[in-house]
């Protein structure tokens, strides 16, 4: 039987995403402001990379079929870590407190279960760290492989693909 206490929130991860830079540049320096205050470690920022969203329609619904507009809409995002939360809490109320009203947030929660008294006694703090980093790589590799197809999912593929890249999304 496993207990909820036992449970400890090994890393949070939340992305931002904006469409607007400078509010995303905003939502950052409350980010880093508020966490100045804190005890929480501050975060190593990773920047994604942007997305485009394409719409081409046409002008006039019956007549100059050849007159299309064309947008391009694109999107600023930010991915930062936390490790080894505390208090989950006030971790939580930092991330989603310094956001501005342009900008969004996901969370993403990974619980840790430590194991049964016996076998947290035959483990050392160096295996503890492996065995983290494994089951790190692992994760990041499950993301990289679902990631072509979820961004498939979300519009026309042939708008991300760079010829000269052999087809690949861009210089990941």
């Amino acid at each position: 039987p496993m207990a909820l206490p036992e449970y400890r929130l090994a890393t949070l991860r939340f992305v931002y995403t904006s469409k607007l830079r400078r509010e995303l540049q905003y939502t950052l320096q409350n980010l880093r402001r508020t966490l100045e205050w804190s005890e929480e470690p501050w975060p190593v920022p990773h920047r994604l990379p942007r997305r485009a969203f394409r719409v081409t329609y046409l002008k006039a619904p019956f007549k100059c079929k050849t007159a299309q507009r064309h947008y391009v809409f694109s999107d600023w995002r930010y991915q930062f870590t936390f490790r080894y939360v505390t208090d989950v809490r006030s971790a939580v109320s930092t991330v989603l407190g310094s956001m501005t009203p342009d900008t969004s947030c996901v969370c993403h929660f990974s619980w840790h279960f430590p194991g049964a008294p016996l076998y947290q006694q035959l483990s050392t703090s160096e295996d503890v760290l492996r065995v983290e980093q494994e089951l790190e790589r692992g994760l990041a590799a499950v993301r990289r492989k679902g990631s072509d197809e979820a961004e498939r999912q979300k519009g026309w593929y042939g708008h991300a693909t760079h010829w000269n890249t052999g087809l690949k999304r861009g210089p990941v």
